[in-house]
């Protein structure tokens, strides 16, 4: 049936280099990613990641599709196939490849809206610390609302505005200056550039939850901006003690049978193995009580 276009392509060097030239850079870019302590350079780099595992995933999928399709009509000239196959494949991948992360970044967020509960307003005096404090952090267009959902929830997204999500159980688990400081956590998300990220790539990984390049780097880039966000947390509010007890508070209050479904939304995340998306909470909270000694000393 002339099908053997698919050995001739996939044994050319163009297609092999498609496929090699993007994973060779992602792993130089994760290098990159694991030195570098700027949030925009790891940022950027992981954002080259994902539009280098689209390009792969796309290139592959119009390939095999496009040697399946025309493999009749060029079994007597495979030469002339491969670079119709290729040339196709390669256009199409970087045609598509762009809009379908923007369209990831688009959507995902409000795929995640639509596993919380009913929104609404807080009341006027929490209302009011969480707009002050947006203010001191620079994201004066952050607006704060409440969940019905019944677990100590809170979470970060990039919607029309930049928008902290939190549980009306967690606002009445946690004292005032533990509130403020979990407020300060999740804004600090936001005014660090991880919410449009994190949306995209979780997005992604749920597409394609067996991407290698993404799960490479996924976890590990969760787990550093965990630890970034307490770190400018604390900055703002000079009060690690008090986002300590408030992790302790959530952690004993949060129900182990819903992290696996709720983890996304927590600020405690699901597991604590190598593939966890949030530092293990001792080593958080040891962190906080040596960021409390330095500021005391």
């Amino acid at each position: 049936m002339g099908f053997g276009i698919y050995g001739v392509y996939w044994s050319s060097l163009p297609p092999l280099a498609s496929v090699m030239l993007p994973l060779f850079v992602s792993l130089l870019l994760y290098a990159l990613f694991r030195t570098s302590t700027s949030p925009r350079v790891r940022s950027w780099s992981l954002g080259v990641m994902l539009l280098s595992s689209i390009f792969v995933w796309i290139f592959i999928a119009v390939s095999l599709l496009l040697c399946y399709a025309w493999a009749e009509a060029y079994e007597y000239n495979l030469s002339a196939g491969v670079r119709e196959v290729f040339g196709t494949a390669v256009l199409s991948s970087v045609g598509a490849g762009i809009p379908l992360a923007l369209f990831l970044r688009q959507v995902s967020p409000r795929i995640i809206l639509r596993k919380v509960k009913t929104l609404s307003v807080p009341q006027e005096e929490v209302a009011e610390s969480f707009h002050a404090l947006a203010m001191t952090m620079g994201v004066p267009s952050a607006e704060l609302r409440l969940s019905e959902t019944k677990v100590p929830l809170s979470v970060a997204l990039q919607v029309e505005k930049p928008t902290v999500v939190m549980s009306e159980s967690l606002v009445s688990l946690l004292n005032k200056d533990e509130l403020e400081a979990v407020m300060a956590h999740e804004i600090a998300h936001i005014k660090n550039s991880d919410t449009t990220l994190k949306a995209v790539v979780t997005a992604y990984r749920t597409t394609l939850p067996h991407d290698p390049i993404i799960r490479l780097v996924e976890a590990a880039f969760h787990r550093e901006r965990e630890l970034a966000a307490d770190e400018t947390a604390v900055k703002v509010t000079k009060k690690p003690l008090s986002l300590a007890s408030a992790l302790l508070k959530i952690y004993e209050a949060f129900p182990k049978n819903k992290l696996a479904s709720h983890g996304t939304f927590s600020i405690l995340g699901a597991t604590s193995t190598i593939m966890s998306r949030h530092p293990p909470i001792l080593r958080r909270v040891n962190r906080l009580i040596n960021l409390a000694d330095s500021l005391s000393s």
